[in-house]
């Protein structure tokens, strides 16, 4: 029989590729019409992202610990359900209040109930020793939607409304997301009579079996030094990322150039360069963490994006921002599937969900606090030289937090 595995891990692209991308990636490309018809101002809609991860830091907690015991596919498909009905919900908004009430709500609850959460524990369901690679396949979803989207919805936009692409959005979850949910996705092999990875032995017992509490986990030094090292790693790229095409075009990278017939500044390109980067650093260090010691393609991920924003901070030549963009890309681009592998190496599949939701107060709150550095930094000065410097500090911060994890078989 043919190993499923993999079609869990290409519905997970998918179902990523959907959820980030329609709430953050396309997110920027709606601002203007939702300031010249509403009201709003940039400021406003630059934090309903930053509150999103307050309800979202909380909820993890409690699907988190739900998904180590329940249907992860009927949480998918419920989760599925919610997103699709908050997605709808927005073409109806007529001020900021109501943006961000469904945001924080609807969207939020369907969001973690379907996402990444779900998804990782998913997928470690069905693999153990090519785990890191399977996350970071189905995690290339989230970065491709970046190069993707923005393309796909600008246009849209001017074509149909604001109002009736958000409708494209649920009517796309609804109809291809659920449906393909619903007929690839199986909770774990054992249900149809296969094993991880497909080739693992039936009484291959985890490296981790002990089943632990919160209180185990938040009682264990590595716990504590993986979710700080991700958090710093997290917090250095959105106050960064969140900016970069602006950054660009003030060190002068404003020029058009016509790319497959098309024009597209080079600002925009730096930024699309900087999301492909981030495909391939999933692949690649998904790889990596599966041949090598957690702390080291960690470190790895973590040096490279503190060079890239180094790069990008000092140097206005085209030809060497274009490659640092893309080299931060390639480093911030393998934290969620080396964070999520650094939990399941240290702690097994069966505590992947709880130590997830448990770690998301500490590593979500600090994303938007790069933000908000950012922001109070380059109100001071017309330029992004401090912050970003200080964004890559917190990179190597993140890097020596990241050389004291340690495995399993050594706590």
């Amino acid at each position: 029989m043919k190993f499923f595995g993999w079609r869990m891990v290409f519905t997970g692209l998918a179902v990523e590729f959907t959820v980030i991308g329609f709430l953050f990636y396309s997110f920027p490309i709606f601002w203007p019409y939702l300031i010249s018809e509403l009201g709003m101002t940039e400021s406003q809609l630059g934090m309903v992202t930053a509150f999103y991860f307050i309800p979202v830091a909380i909820l993890a907690i409690i699907i988190g610990r739900a998904l180590d015991k329940y249907s992860v596919k009927n949480f998918m498909m419920i989760g599925a359900i919610i997103y699709a009905v908050g997605l709808f919900s927005l073409s109806f908004i007529n001020s900021y209040w109501s943006l961000l009430t469904i945001y924080l709500t609807i969207l939020a609850l369907g969001s973690i109930m379907m996402g990444n959460l779900a998804v990782s524990k998913l997928i470690s369901n069905w693999f153990d020793k090519n785990a890191g690679r399977a996350l970071g396949i189905s995690a290339v979803g989230i970065s491709f939607s970046g190069v993707v989207l923005p393309l796909v919805v600008d246009p849209l936009l001017d074509l149909v409304g604001w109002r009736n692409v958000y409708v494209f959005f649920a009517s796309v979850i609804l109809f291809i997301i659920l449906p393909l949910i619903f007929f690839t996705v199986i909770d774990h092999p054992k249900t149809v009579n296969q094993v991880k990875d497909g080739i693992k032995k039936e009484n291959e017992e985890e490296s981790f079996s002990q089943e632990m509490t919160a209180k185990d986990l938040l009682s264990k030094k590595v716990f504590w030094i993986i979710s700080l090292a991700f958090a710093f790693q997290f917090l250095s790229m959105m106050g960064v990322l969140s900016f970069l095409p602006i950054h660009a075009s003030k060190m002068g990278l404003d020029e058009t150039w016509i790319l497959l017939g098309l024009p597209v500044k080079q600002y925009v390109f730096a930024y699309a360069l900087s999301a492909f980067g981030g495909v391939l650093g999933k692949i690649t260090f998904g790889y990596l963490i599966d041949n090598m010691k957690a702390a080291y393609p960690s470190m790895i991920a973590m040096f490279l994006q503190a060079i890239g924003i180094f790069g990008i901070t000092y140097f206005s030549e085209p030809s060497i921002f274009l490659l640092s963009a893309f080299i931060f890309g390639l480093g911030f681009g393998g934290a969620m599937p080396l964070m999520t592998t650094c939990f399941l190496k240290t702690f097994g599949g069966h505590n992947l969900g709880k130590a997830r939701g448990i770690s998301s107060p500490i590593v979500s709150p600090l994303q938007p606090i790069g933000v908000l550095i950012t922001s109070i930094l380059i109100g001071f000065q017309d330029t992004y030289f401090v912050a970003f410097n200080i964004m890559g500090c917190f990179a190597l911060i993140a890097m020596v937090l990241a050389s004291q994890i340690q495995e399993a078989e050594k706590i």
